[in-house]
């Protein structure tokens, strides 16, 4: 009998060592399907395209309430504006670098005048901003990186189902622009 359950323990560490390996050499492929991986390498550069089931971007929702939308850039030759009319109750937008760390995040109430206007630029760019001061940056909030490419991932809330049409239109009418007014 003790033999037996002796035995029966030394096979279930021998298993629960097992699966444990498994799991630790299973990581790394795991690891490559991020959600920041995923819009990378997938989305094309400059456009927004709505992340859901259609767009081949396999990202849990995370709350139900929020519709999503996201453009892929890169700064090595300009500047991104990124703007957006049709404003709904609730939105927020983040600037993420190509791994998915945030690089800046605002939303409605941190905005100037409830509007989306962000301009993503790298410090050679920010430095021919301040020479030339063009009108339209007055309104726009200018976010100075040093990435090379990166992502913008747009919020907007959906209180009630009455309010998804008018979430999905702002989400496909935002622009993703080079500036070229540097």
């Amino acid at each position: 009998m003790i033999r037996r359950v002796l035995y029966y323990g030394l096979c279930g560490v021998v298993l629960a060592g097992i699966v444990h390996i498994a799991i630790i050499l299973l990581i790394p492929n795991f690891g490559k399907r991020d959600a920041a991986r995923q819009i990378v390498e997938t989305l094309p550069e400059l456009e927004f395209v709505k992340l859901n089931g259609s767009s081949g971007i396999n990202i849990s929702a995370a709350d139900p309430f929020f519709e999503l939308s996201a453009c892929r850039f890169k700064l090595q030759d300009a500047g991104v504006l990124i703007d957006g009319n049709n404003l709904p109750s609730f939105w927020s937008a983040a600037v993420y670098d190509n791994k998915g760390r945030v690089v800046y995040s605002m939303n409605d109430r941190t905005a100037i005048g409830n509007r989306l206007q962000i301009l993503v630029v790298n410090p050679i760019q920010m430095a021919a901003l301040r020479q030339l001061q063009p009108e339209e940056l007055e309104t726009s909030i200018v976010v100075e990186t040093p990435i090379r490419e990166g992502f913008i991932l747009l919020r907007a809330f959906v209180r009630e189902p009455t309010q998804v049409d008018s979430s999905i239109g702002f989400l496909e009418q935002a622009n993703c622009l080079p500036y070229t007014g540097i």
